[in-house]
């Protein structure tokens, strides 16, 4: 299995799964150029995207969707008008993708609908995907519980927004239940869910004026240190905006 982000931050986001000759694309807010160059190093195109599941309809998240099969998206209602009905998703089901399940997770976000995912492979391995939520519930919480692999939102550091040349709308709306995770939230969260299946964790969407790898890094080894939990036995990263991130 490979996870590879493509994109993550304000300027667009998209990542990409390929397990055992099937290949799902997440949101298609990025620049495809990095993208296509990705997979012609694998022999493969565009049109080799077997699905493209979306989390929400902001615009860093679906302004290249144009340059895609259309007919390959899937996603929750709101997100998108789809021709197939049957490629709405619910957060009731779990769908198989080819070889690779899916269980959509709620998030909390200022679009008409929003979702995370877990997807699970053949060899029961697990990866939590959050990005865009201000919150997460105690249901969402336990079903991404134990996961071996985690991309997580970690957006911003509170002081940093506070200070920043933002209006106060926005910080307000980064800052409430329906915008997106902090450094210390996303910390907090994954202090509660990691376990001992846990081998990798990629915070995502960090913010270029708000945050930076070693701000968040910080926080994250700061918090699971006041939970005694030793970081040294995983494996972190952070995606990019700019740069090709590989879980």
């Amino acid at each position: 299995m490979e996870f590879i982000n493509i994109a993550s931050g304000s300027k667009g986001n998209g990542s990409l799964i390929i397990d055992n000759g099937t290949i799902i694309l997440i949101d298609a807010g990025m620049n495809i150029t990095p993208l296509k160059k990705l997979l012609k190093e694998r022999n493969l195109s565009l049109n080799d995207i077997d699905f493209i599941l979306l989390t929400h309809n902001h615009t860093d998240h679906i302004k290249n969707l144009n340059k895609f099969d259309i007919s390959k998206v899937y996603c929750l209602k709101g997100i998108i008008s789809l021709k197939d009905k049957t490629h709405y998703l619910s957060f009731d089901k779990e769908y198989n993708f080819k070889n690779i399940k899916v269980e959509l997770i709620k998030t909390s976000h200022d679009a008409i609908s929003s979702c995370g995912f877990i997807f699970t492979f053949k060899n029961d391995e697990k990866i939590g995907f959050i990005t865009d939520s201000g919150y997460l519930s105690i249901d969402s919480l336990n079903k991404l519980k134990n996961l071996d692999y985690y991309y997580f939102e970690s957006n911003y550091d509170i002081s940093l927004l506070v200070s920043s040349s933002r209006s106060d709308a926005l910080k307000s709306r980064i800052l409430s239940s329906k915008g997106h995770l902090s450094n210390e939230q996303a910390a907090i969260y994954l202090s509660y869910l990691i376990g001992e299946k846990t081998k990798k964790i990629m915070l995502a969407h960090l913010s270029e004026e708000c945050n930076s790898k070693f701000t968040a890094l910080s926080t994250l080894f700061k918090i699971f240190n006041e939970n005694n939990i030793k970081y040294g036995e995983y494996d972190f990263k952070c995606a990019s905006q700019k740069e090709v991130t590989i879980l």
